[in-house]
């Protein structure tokens, strides 16, 4: 959570006109937590102004946007809030149902509250121990806090009508309030009761946003019951947005309701006096809506983009730099007195930042209403509304125009502007439905008439020429109704200090009042505030010898050297006009030495040193400006914008020689090698895998490019080499991240320039080691690795075809490389790499074998890797069968040409921590034999070819071993069984039932008598190890009969034979089994079918089988792999 600075406090007029009400001024990204609306006493757009001279410049962007309108538009979205972040509503007690409140231990609870149920609530509640600031609240093992809850379970609410006006009455207006456009209802789940007793502690809660897609929580909604209070103000925040809710007013006959985003600030002040009593719901949404679910937008992207784009247009070529921005809010507000005041949700977000930045930025804000006429003409038989469509229209007339512009505090204005409806953005004028809407009828003629009216936000630059045509508006309209809501006689401080004002102009004619009064306005210290041309005025009414010396001491005491370039500049034309031999002599002394001795040089006085070399040359550039430049420690924006423009102006530079202006170059693309930052901003915990745009939080890599291209511009390349060691050496946890960001730039860059390939080998070299085992390099360092998503395999392999392709890839991508990389991860590797590489793209020799031994490699760590444990996984969203996964790993070695190294896969399955061997092969292993037979069918194979043929014998003769097993023996006859029960009772006849058949246990629910008569049935069976109970529950109780295991021996070992059956099958016929299991065919067929098994002539493989058997193997001169077993382990 961004952490906000204290507001420090001036005096700001608010709509009350009381002189002493003072506000929190309102801080560039800070809203003031006072006042209940955000624009609560705006501060005029054009107030302020004498103090922007004074700000520091900004430094210039190395990478502008180049479409600002497209670039704002984009911007804007990220304040979509799309409703209210809180909502609250107050109900008289007579108008909303009694929720009859039950609590376990204590019985019913009237409402409204009363004191002695207040303390018996408590007596039966736990303490709640919550943190202020920096201190627990936990005083003599009392509970400080005066908070006590209790959990929903313990709390009951008697009547129905109760939560049917929470979930459809209440409960409709809060989703149309929070998100205005809810597409299904939430629910609200209740969670707990809590009381707050007298307490002069306030309490602050803020839950955390969750975007997972299994939390369905959108906020919190709190019902305040009926009970006498005094205090406990609540005051929600959000990104600065503050509403401020007073519930004590008339608590004891009202009943309230506040709901609330999570992500949202509470903050509660103690109760006073009284008892303050909620009940706290979860709001819901649906678990068949949850990808929809709402939740606040987060600001800081949106706020810097919005930044971006503003600086973007401040620093373009005012020839392509738009003139102005007109933006249609989320609402519309055709109002009259209207101001920033008059904006919500969004839009009230939205002018919040954007103002902070226009003051920073010196842009200009207002807001404007327009109307568009649209005038449609038809002819034919129509003689309703509903089929004026319907005919052809003869002629459309639009007519659009601006029907006011106002300030944001709501003054008019008069704007020579010239805005068109192809002007506007985010939308157009006709998008939503008309305001008006009129139709005429006249000798079978239509004409249809609708009428828009829009707001519109203006923005513009402070000094432009739409700026210099503001002027003020019609204000009667305006000023009465400022007078109307007046209600002060005391004049404000600005109007009591006007008659002092205008008295001190009428003394302004002595000048040493009025060198004074310049010095103490500072003008000495920045020549802006008055301006050259005031200064220049000065001058001339006074002379030369009164403003000699405050000329002097505004070239010593003014640090900026474009203002002292432009005023001597100023001078010395004026000395030159008048033939003032005395003014152009001081201007040329003061000259050489500011020039001489230079105050701190930023972006913006670029502009300025480069006139110097204009009209002094690139020799004065080169020996008298550079070696002070390159001692001011400025850093690379400076220098990348300073080197652009020395590229521009080059060949207008006068010189003696090519050499000077190639030395000067030299020297600046060396100094912006020597700044570039090489250090990350943000921490590696900061980064997420979904992260795919990293220019908010890395600090530099816009700078490294733009340095690198001006080497490679400069044709000075071998300064590259020493910014990729400089990033090398550099110490950062996350490496990869860095060259994550830079990378497609590059690969972009060196598209298609083969005579850059060796200058850039080291870097992509570089980037393969920072992302496949910086960890490996650097043990002694805490690097984080890089987790080798789609994004970072994809740079790879572009980086790998840069830095020496298949051989470059082998020798970095090993077991060792790959360390604690899962299965998938190196499944995605291989699957790239033969995407990336195709075979037939290689040469034969070198590259060929190098492929296939990279693959095999890749092939045989993303099998050691599989993790068998996943086998027995289940995701709540897509349950996996075992077999279905392990065929995966079946595919994948078959789709990259792998499929040799099937036998390393199935050579060792075995059964994991927990499971037995029998569980192992009848549960994973057995299943799996029916989905591997479907996929060697479809690529022309069978069980008859290896490694298949080991691996399923391997299965069906431990299925027969472990899982089936001999046939048992049936050890209660099945006569004995008959004789069960009497022959009458319908009881008997199911008891009988169950025992001739397999069920393991039966359940009778019967009356008293007839469990008597069967309990007395069953002592005949206790002998065989029969046993019940009865089950007392329920009416009537349950008589639970249940047989030994030996009973159910027989009908275990049926259903396990039937199943063995089955995998016999899929091996295919009678002589193919026997060719498969070979010399244990007799024992698995026994152990199956309970007899012993008929000769059977095994005979050949059929010959069409060995077609089948796919000839390509991906490395046919790799090494021999490493030894397996024989036969596969199955335990």
């Amino acid at each position: 959570m961004e952490l906000l600075p204290p507001l420090p406090l001036i005096d700001i007029p608010d709509a009350s006109d009381e002189p002493s009400a003072q506000v929190a001024k309102q801080a560039p990204g800070v809203f003031s937590t006072t006042e209940k609306h955000v624009f609560f006493g705006f501060e005029s757009d054009g107030e302020g102004d004498e103090k922007d001279e004074d700000e520091e410049e900004l430094r210039l962007l190395s990478s502008p946007s180049t479409d600002i309108k497209a670039d704002f538009v984009a911007a804007v979205k990220g304040f979509d809030l799309g409703g209210a972040f809180t909502f609250s509503q107050t109900y008289k007690i007579g108008d909303v149902p009694n929720p009859c409140l039950k609590i376990d231990g204590l019985g019913t609870v009237g409402i409204p509250l009363s004191v002695r149920e207040a303390r018996a609530i408590i007596s039966v509640s736990e303490a709640v121990y919550v943190r202020n600031v920096n201190k627990l609240w936990y005083e003599n093992g009392k509970n400080g806090s005066g908070i006590w809850e209790l959990p929903s379970e313990k709390v009951h609410f008697v009547n129905p009508a109760w939560d049917a006006w929470i979930q459809t009455e209440t409960g409709v207006a809060i989703p149309k309030a929070l998100t205005e456009s809810a597409a299904v209802q939430p629910s609200f789940i209740f969670k707990k009761l809590v009381i707050h007793e007298q307490s002069d502690h306030t309490t602050w809660q803020k839950e955390p946003i969750s975007d997972h897609e299994s939390n369905r929580k959108i906020g919190v909604f709190v019902v305040v019951l009926p009970s006498h209070f005094e205090g406990a103000q609540l005051q929600l925040h959000h990104r600065g947005q503050v509403k401020t809710l007073d519930l004590a007013h008339n608590s004891e006959l009202s009943m309230s309701v506040v709901a609330a985003y999570t992500g949202v600030e509470h903050t509660l002040a103690g109760v006073s006096s009284g008892y303050r009593l909620s009940l706290v719901y979860d709001i819901v949404q649906p678990v068949t809506h949850v990808e929809d679910r709402p939740i606040l937008p987060a600001m800081q992207g949106a706020t810097r983009k919005l930044q971006h784009t503003l600086r973007s247009w401040k620093q373009m070529d005012s020839e392509l730099a738009p003139k102005l921005l007109a933006s249609l809010p989320q609402h519309n507000y055709y109002l009259q007195n209207f101001s920033a005041k008059s904006l919500a949700g969004s839009d009230e977000l939205l002018l919040f930042f954007l103002h902070s930045l226009a003051r920073e930025l010196k842009f200009r804000i207002y807001l404007a209403h327009v109307k568009a006429t649209v005038s449609t003409h038809g002819s034919g038989g129509s003689h309703g509304r509903d089929n004026f469509v319907t005919n052809g229209t003869d002629e459309d007339g639009f007519e659009f125009v601006v029907t006011e512009i106002v300030d944001l505090c709501g003054m008019p204005l008069a704007v020579d502007l010239d805005l068109q409806p192809e002007d506007l953005l985010n939308g157009s004028v006709t998008d939503q439905d008309p305001d008006d809407e009129k139709f005429w009828r006249y000798d079978w003629r239509t004409r249809r008439t609708r009428i828009y009216r829009r707001t519109v936000l203006l923005i513009w630059p402070k000094g432009s020429d739409t700026d210099l045509g503001v002027s003020v508006g019609d204000i009667y309209d305006y000023a009465f109704n400022a007078l109307r809501n007046s209600v002060s006689v005391s004049p404000r401080r600005k109007e009591a200090g006007r008659p002092t004002s205008s008295g001190s102009a009428d003394r302004w004619n002595d000048p040493q009042i009025l060198l004074r009064a310049l010095k103490a306005c500072g003008v000495d210290k920045n020549t802006n505030i008055v301006g050259h041309e005031g200064l220049v005025s000065v001058y001339q009414v006074y002379g030369w010898d009164v403003l000699k010396d405050f000329f002097g001491q505004a070239m010593a005491n003014d640090e900026s050297n474009a203002r002292r370039h432009a005023l001597l500049a100023r001078l010395t034309q004026i000395g030159a006009e008048e033939e003032n031999t005395e003014v152009s002599s001081w201007c040329k002394d003061q000259a050489d030495r500011v020039l001489r001795s230079l105050s701190k040089v930023d972006a913006a006085q670029i502009p300025w040193l480069i006139d110097l070399g204009l009209s002094r040359g690139g020799e004065f550039l080169r020996n008298v400006i550079l070696p002070q430049l390159c001692t001011q420690q400025l850093d690379n924006t400076f220098w990348i914008s300073f080197l652009r423009r020395i590229k521009q102006d080059k060949d207008v530079i006068p010189t003696p020689s090519p050499d000077v202006m190639n030395g000067l170059i030299l020297e600046c693309v060396t100094q912006a090698v020597q700044t570039l930052p090489m250090g990350l901003t943000e921490t590696a915990s900061d980064f997420s895998d979904t992260a795919s745009d990293f220019s908010d939080t890395l600090q530099g890599s816009d700078a490294i490019f733009e340095v690198i291209k001006l080497c490679i511009e400069t044709k000075n390349e071998p300064l590259c080499a020493e910014i990729f060691t400089k990033m090398r050496e550099a110490t950062r946890p996350c490496p990869w991240l860095y060259y994550e960001d830079l990378s497609p730039s590059l690969i972009k860059y060196t598209q298609d320039k083969p005579a850059l390939d060796a200058v850039f080998r080291p870097f992509f070299i570089d980037v393969l080691d920072s992302m496949i085992f910086a960890v490996q390099r650097t043990p002694n360092e805490s690097i984080t690795r890089c987790r080798l998503n789609e994004r970072h395999q994809s740079i790879i392999m572009k980086a790998a075809r840069k830095a020496g392709g298949i051989p470059v890839l082998k020798e970095r991508m090993t077991a060792a490389t790959l360390k604690g990389h899962n299965s998938s991860t190196i499944q995605a590797l291989v699957h790239n790499v033969v995407r990336e590489f195709p075979r037939q793209q290689l040469q034969d020799g070198l590259p060929q074998q190098a492929y296939n031994d990279l693959i095999i490699a890749l092939v045989r760590l993303a099998i050691d890797t599989f993790d068998t444990f996943s086998l027995t996984k289940s995701s709540i969203y897509r349950r996996t069968k075992p077999a279905d996964k392990m065929i995966g790993m079946i595919k994948f070695c078959f789709k990259v040409g792998a499929e040799k190294q099937c036998k390393r896969l199935l050579r060792f399955v075995p059964p994991l921590d927990g499971s037995t061997v029998a569980q192992h092969v009848s549960k994973i292993l057995a299943p799996f034999i029916s989905v591997l037979r479907r996929y060697l069918l479809s690529k022309g194979l069978d069980f008859q070819t290896e490694p298949y043929k080991m691996f399923s014998a391997a299965v069906v003769e431990a299925f027969a071993e472990q899982v089936i097993g001999q046939k048992p023996t049936e050890v209660v006859p099945a006569a004995l069984r008959e004789a069960v029960g009497c022959q009458n009772c319908e009881g008997c006849h199911k008891l009988k039932a169950f025992f001739l058949s397999d069920a393991p246990t039966i359940e009778l629910s019967r009356a008293q008598p007839i469990r008597t008569h069967l309990e007395g049935e069953l002592q005949k069976t206790s002998s065989w190890g029969v046993t019940w109970q009865t089950v007392r529950s329920g009416n009537p109780y349950t008589l639970l009969v249940t047989k030994p295991a030996s009973m159910t021996a027989v009908a275990r070992w049926r259903a396990n034979s039937q199943t063995g059956k089955m995998l016999l099958q899929q091996l295919g016929d009678a002589a193919t089994q026997a060719r498969i299991l070979g010399a244990a065919y007799p024992m698995v067929y026994a152990q199956i079918h309970g007899e012993e098994a008929p000769p059977v002539d095994p005979g050949l493989a059929p010959i069409a089988n060995a077609s089948h058997v796919p000839k390509r193997r991906v490395a046919t001169n790799a090494p021999p792999a490493n030894p397996v077993s024989k036969k596969p382990r199955i335990s």
